[in-house]
């Protein structure tokens, strides 16, 4: 971005030297300058009407520099306020306008163009830039009228001293041995050069400080635009473009989502297999047990010489519980 708040500062001070410059030259050769603005002729309030128009055209060339000195400090707000909005988009905020000012540029072109994509419309860059110029062009309605009205100051205040140097000569024409007329005609012409000269520097040094100001002031509206071009049209801006590129993501998630629920089939059908072998062994190991078991019955029975069948021992014992023999109670165990 553009070096707004720089020039903003280095403007300001070359008004403050200015100014400093002003007072230390009215304190240091103050009786000269009115020397050099009286002419000795004075209204009906009392004032010198040299030091009366000079003093016209210096009120309005300060009154401007604090106008020119309020707006650098504004400009130099307003790109802070961007640099920090700049800074949490590349940072990938959801907001990045909370928490600033609400009446900063930045964060009025902002909620626009929110506002403009919530109603499904297609927001227009040259109407924002359009809009944004013609509200900062109302910032510069006092500094263009005394940018205007200083030289205009100057031809006032000889077009005044004129008049007078014509009323002291047609004194002197009536009244041919009076020499006030002729004190009354150099006055007014020196008061018409002053008026001239000081609007001339006034002029010449406010020009050049307007002309900075509107520099700084195309560098502002082109940080803006820049950054409502990179960072906030991408946010609501859908176009064909944009949208192939999240179809582009979308079917990028899409196959990585099949490739993982692949992984996941791939582990349960490894864990499926592993369990049937589990139940496999477990069967095995289920028909040894019966095995085992009914080789240690066939050698109890040869052990105690019993019949093959074991049937009506067992309905014996069902029978008649007391008369039961040692062999059939480890039968019975052995059963159960």
């Amino acid at each position: 971005m553009k070096p707004v708040q720089r020039h903003c500062y280095t403007t300001l001070v070359l008004i403050l030297g200015l100014l400093g410059i002003g007072l230390l030259g009215g304190g240091l050769f103050g009786q000269q300058l009115l020397s050099f603005f009286q002419t000795g002729q004075k209204t009906t309030w009392g004032i010198d009407i040299g030091i009366l128009l000079n003093g016209f055209t210096l009120c309005l060339f300060i009154l401007g520099l604090i106008r020119m000195s309020w707006l650098l400090l504004d400009f130099a707000q307003e790109q802070r306020v961007i640099w920090h909005f700049a800074r949490r988009a590349e940072q990938g905020d959801e907001n990045p306008a909370y928490g600033l000012s609400y009446g900063a540029l930045i964060v009025e072109r902002y909620d626009m163009v929110q506002t403009i994509a919530q109603q499904q419309a297609m927001p227009d860059q040259n109407a924002l830039a359009s809009s944004l110029q013609a509200k900062l062009a109302t910032e510069f309605t006092l500094v263009r009228f005394i940018h205007n009205t200083l030289i205009l100051t100057g031809v006032f205040g000889t077009v005044v001293s004129l008049s007078l140097a014509l009323v002291g000569a047609a004194q002197l024409f009536n009244h041919p041995e009076d020499t006030a007329p002729m004190g009354a005609i150099i006055h007014s012409m020196s008061t018409a050069l002053s008026t001239t000269v000081t609007a001339i520097i006034c002029y010449t040094l406010f020009s050049y400080l307007h002309l900075r100001l509107q520099d700084i002031r195309t560098e502002l509206q082109s940080n803006i635009e820049d950054v409502t071009m990179v960072y906030i049209l991408p946010r609501f801006q859908i176009g064909e473009s944009t949208l192939v590129q999240q179809v582009g993501t979308l079917a990028i998630q899409l196959r990585q989502a099949a490739e993982l629920v692949t992984r996941v089939q791939d582990r349960f059908l490894q864990a499926g297999e592993r369990l049937q072998v589990a139940v496999a062994d477990l069967h095995q190991g289920v028909q040894y047990s019966s095995h085992t078991i009914q080789d240690i019955r066939d050698t109890l029975r040869e052990g105690f010489r019993l019949p093959p069948n074991s049937s009506a021992p067992a309905a014996v014992a069902k029978s008649e519980p007391k008369q039961l023999t040692p062999a059939d109670t480890i039968l019975q165990g052995t059963r159960r």
